[in-house]
């Protein structure tokens, strides 16, 4: 019998197979003693599928109770006095919790009074009463009414009416909907672009703003000669991509201020990435050393404006071999997977053809002309005031050397068969369903060492002395260095475009930020509350503009009156001195008498404020990425007021030097902690910067993963730019649709937008799907454990719910986890016991024709009940790796002091913080962040590839080895293809017991080059 899912089959017998090692892969991602711990219950048949048992609070049981009764309602007709009698027992319960509320109601209002709060924060009070104390009463009349009811045509019109009340107050859903067509993880869709022929097309782009040089920061020219103290022209201004910082200038002088120098430096170091449009600016191009062809040529712009060197940008179409092209953009043994590639990167280009095979590209590129003084030493000897000619100059244009690597696939094989059929047989399978689980954590173990020990073998008695470069195989520029500058281009030019000083903005990529209003209006209650503002922030700006700079987004209280009502729940200073201890802090706030604004930061400045919301209230946060090639895309999320978010961007790469930056940013506020001097300290120095780093984090180990995948796999993948947010979250009692409580419920990560441009440099396209697939796992996976390993102490570490944690924990405890597709979903969608909105997401992702992998029924993990499960599209392996609620993420929950400090600091100003600031715990969460980012930067600093790093990357040679035997065994029967599961073995070693210690000796920037 065959199963047939969309074009795609598989075979029913082997569904086994390929569920074992499916589940196989979603276990191997846990971590550290978790993972020890979970691989002993997982042998022994135990494993608790319960969590720790909470006493729910009276508003929690009012909510309980009321989903019972529209349960009871919807069930079909039955005994009709059994039925009243169920009702009159909730009613009483009611009252029971009712009575409990009004006297936490009555409890607060006296403390409010007690603390002298203002008179409009007791309004607010009274007229949250009142609000509650109607609906509950308008509640108990409604089931009066359909207890009573005499008929049935009384009994529908009593239960509308309560219907109708529910909806009317109903808190918002935080479950922010899947679009299966554009998932988190993907690459764009590829708009190929013909290069233009004729100048007149490029003057339409360059119709240039008659007001533009009014925003170009005038500078002096620092060189000597006849224009020494002269305001320069608009080609040595400073602009958005060229700031003639520090760093820069030091390059510049480092250069000897000498054109012939500054142009080879750039040539020679800086890597070229086949994007299109301004992405990152000089200064971080200087920093990671890589940029497409709009970067290059701003760093370079930069370098010769410092040096007092007028320069310029040029655009234009070019024509190259095709086997530069290849050579150019890594190494390509496929003419048409290159030019794809650089295409799918945004580049306008077209194929030449002769004889019936590709000879040639045109492409659009951009460089740079520079006023020297070029004859007659042909700008060997560059005086200031003896400029006499404009030359042009590609800095990004280069070719590579390339050195193979060991093919250890071929020196050390691996039995996938054996290996496969020894899971099988340690789990339990229900084919019938699709189902797997109980798949034997210490066989992978195992099985991970024995390999690992062979190629450790091979590797000493045949390569003794190997580096990772040597291992895996090397990439490097062809140095060019001559005593003078050519004058001319590397290449045919078809057609010189425009000419311009500054970067049009059509050519920048973009990031908008927009905060709209999704939550109940105050009004119905309190007659004097503000109309609801529906969009209450709006802010773009160029990627330059933000590149290695800390966004946050975050609350502060509207007004001083909001801001007394935080202060009178916090400590008082003890009278000995001693510090407040984290037991002192509030685990809840009253939500409905306290109104926060949001604001967004970049580098601690407010840029843009919103409207007033209140507490614990619904806002919809929405970042729109805008490319000169691609158009725009949106990330869309619910978030709660109150929260605290650190935006972390990926432009390609992140470098030391943002990582120097925030090391010495997070030194002197843990000097300022330690000397108790509080003074001047804000939220975003103590919570942005740990929030921040732990972003970029992130960013920085999934590139270095996704740069050994490529060299191992055969492609060449480039980062294009992507966010990840690391932030705090709330818990939100409502009480009849306004929130009433609010407490702190942990940490997220949320990688929602990570793009990427994939192409094998041999064409093959089942790499590129294997790869997405390997690094959409990895992606998952460092949602949990960078923040576990940030934030955990020795004595209490932090645990996080990531989509393939959640899935090991579920086959842990023996929970089934399903495989869904078009052919067993009508079978299967009954079997799952899980949230409405989650099965919906589910629906809707296989009727797009994609592929769901999710267990049976929500795990309950210290205290958080949900489920994890990952959508994949199998002609391409994007991927969307989604918890229960809707967030493609990870939820932590720490014990550790920064919770604490994150719940009141993130919504409070300066005079609040300060009470909270001196608590000695905190001074560990500092300290130990300071010690990751220096050992990061010191391994970096090292620029050697040792034996010890080598030795460390044979544990990952395994893993993406026998990773890749078990694709290849899996195409066979083409059942990879109909059902591309977590295919990534020994994560769970890869992660905590390689990656992150690998990871502090070296540079993601630098590896294998």
């Amino acid at each position: 019998m065959r199963v047939t899912t969309g074009n795609r089959r598989f075979g029913k017998g082997l569904r086994g197979t390929a569920l074992v090692v499916a589940l196989f892969f979603t276990w191997t991602l846990a971590g550290g003693a978790t993972a020890a711990h979970a691989a002993k219950l997982a042998v022994n048949g135990t494993g608790s599928r319960g969590g720790e048992k909470q006493v729910p609070s009276a508003e929690e049981r009012l909510e309980s109770l009321v989903q019972a009764i529209e349960t009871d309602l919807a069930a079909p007709a039955g005994d009709v006095e059994q039925f009243r009698q169920k009702l009159k027992t909730h009613r009483e319960e009611i009252d029971t919790v009712d009575k409990e509320i009004g006297r936490e109601l009555a409890a607060t209002r006296k403390k409010l009074k007690a603390a002298k709060l203002p008179a409009e924060i007791l309004n607010r009070h009274d007229a949250f009463v009142r609000h509650y104390e109607s609906n509950v009463a308008e509640l108990q009349g409604e089931l009066v009414a359909i207890e009573g009811a005499k008929t049935p045509s009384a009994s529908e019109t009593a239960r509308a009416k309560l219907r109708q009340h529910r909806e009317r107050t109903k808190a918002p859903s935080r479950h922010q909907k899947l679009d299966p067509n554009n998932l988190p993880h993907r690459q764009p869709k590829a708009q190929k672009r013909e290069p233009r022929q004729f100048k007149e097309e490029f003057d339409q782009d360059f119709k240039k703003d008659k007001h533009a040089w009014k925003n170009q920061k005038r500078i002096v020219v620092a060189a000597t000669g006849s224009l020494t103290g002269l305001l320069g022209p608009a080609e040595l201004a400073e602009t958005i991509e060229v700031q003639l910082i520090p760093e820069i200038r030091a390059k510049a002088l480092e250069l000897g201020n000498d054109p012939l120098k500054i142009y080879e430096w750039v040539r020679n170091n800086v890597e070229y990435v086949p994007t299109w449009g301004s992405i990152q600016g000089a200064q971080l191009t200087l920093e990671t050393k890589q940029g497409n062809a709009f970067d290059n040529a701003s760093l370079l712009i930069a370098l010769l404006r410092a040096a007092g060197i007028q320069a310029r940008y040029v655009t234009g179409t070019i024509e190259l071999p095709i086997d530069k092209i290849m050579n150019w953009n890594g190494g390509f043994t496929d003419p048409t997977a290159a030019l794809e590639f650089m295409a799918s990167g945004g580049v306008p280009i077209k194929a030449g053809m002769a004889g019936g095979r590709i000879v040639s590209a045109r492409l659009e590129h951009v460089w740079v002309e520079a006023f020297i003084d070029y004859f007659p030493s042909r700008g060997a000897r560059h005086k200031s005031g003896g400029e006499d000619t404009w030359i042009s100059l590609d800095p990004s244009f280069k070719q590579y050397s390339f050195t193979n690597g060991i093919d250890l696939k071929t020196a050390v094989p691996f039995d996938v068969q054996t290996f496969v059929d020894q899971l099988k047989a340690s789990a339990t399978i229900d084919e019938a369903a699709g189902s797997v689980t109980g798949v034997n954590p210490l066989l992978v173990q195992q099985t991970l060492q024995d390999y690992q020990a062979r190629v450790q073998s091979y590797i000493e008695q045949n390569h003794p002395g190997a580096t990772v470069g040597d291992v895996l195989g090397k990439q490097a520029i062809v140095k060019q260095e001559y005593r003078y500058l050519l004058g001319t281009l590397p290449y045919k030019t078809a057609v010189k475009g425009a000419t311009f000083a500054a970067i049009p903005d059509s050519y920048r990529h973009k990031l908008s930020f927009n905060v709209k209003n999704e939550t109940a209006d105050l009004t119905v209650f309190d007659p004097d509350a503000p109309e609801p503002v529906e969009i209450t922030l709006n802010l773009t700006k160029s990627l330059p503009e933000l590149a290695g700079k800390k966004i946050t987004l975050s609350y502060a209280p509207a007004t001083a009156q909001d801001e007394a009502v935080i202060a009178s729940y916090l400590p008082k200073p003890h009278a000995d001195g001693t510090p407040i201890q984290p037991s002192e802090l509030p685990s809840q706030l009253p939500a409905y008498l306290i109104k926060v604004k949001p604001e967004l930061r970049l580098d601690g400045q407010v840029v843009a404020t919103g409207a007033p919301i209140g507490l614990g209230g619904t806002n919809i946060f929405t970042m729109t990425f805008s490319d000169p090639a691609y158009g725009s895309s949106q990330i869309v999320n619910s978030i709660d007021a109150g929260v605290y978010q650190a935006i972390g961007l990926n432009l390609g790469q992140i470098s030391q030097g943002q990582l120097t930056t925030l090391k010495s940013r997070m030194e002197a506020t843990n000097a300022k902690l330690e000397s108790q001097n509080f003074a001047g300290l804000t939220k975003d120095d103590l919570m942005g910067d740990l929030f921040f780093t732990t972003a970029l984090a992130y960013h920085a180990e999934l590139n270095t993963m996704k740069i050994i995948a490529a060299k191992v796999m055969g492609v060449k993948a480039i980062t294009l730019p992507s966010e990840t947010v690391f932030a705090t979250k709330l818990n939100v009692l409502t009480l009849w649709g306004i929130p009433r409580i609010v407490s702190p419920s942990g940490l997220n990560m949320d990688a929602d937008y990570l793009m990427s441009v994939v192409k094998a440099k041999d064409g093959t396209k089942d790499r590129v799907v294997h790869y997405m697939l390997n690094t959409g796992v990895v992606s998952s996976s460092l949602e949990h454990t960078v923040p576990e390993h940030f934030f955990s102490t020795p004595e209490q570490p932090a645990e996080g719910v990531s989509t393939v944690k959640a899935l090991r924990i579920a086959n842990d405890q023996g929970i089934p986890i399903y495989t869904v597709n078009q052919g067993n979903v009508t079978a299967v969608m009954p079997q799952l016991q899980l949230d409405g909105q989650v099965k919906t997401d589910i629906k809707n992702a296989i009727n797009a024709g994609k592929i769901v992998i999710v267990s049976k029924e929500n795990i309950n993990f210290h205290g958080w009940k949900g489920c994890g499960y990952i959508i994949v599209d199998p002609s391409t392996g994007a991927g969307a790796y989604m918890i229960g609620g809707g967030t493609s993420g990870c939820w932590v929950f720490i014990v550790i002091i920064a919770l604490s400090i994150a719940f009141i600091s993130a919504f409070a100003k300066s005079g609040t913080i300060g009470k909270v600031f001196s608590i000695a715990a905190l001074f560990y969460a500092y300290n130990k962040y300071i010690d990751t980012v220096n050992e990061y930067i010191e391994k970096a600093e090292s620029g050697e590839w040792t034996r010890e790093k080598a030795d460390n990357m044979v544990r990952v040679l395994s893993i993406i080895y026998i990773s890749g035997a078990i694709f290849s065994f899996m195409s066979d029967d083409d059942y990879m293809k109909a059902l591309p599961l977590i295919l990534i073995p020994f994560t769970k070693y890869l992660f905590y017991e390689l990656l992150i210690p690998l990871f502090d000796k070296i540079d993601n920037g630098e590896i294998l080059k």
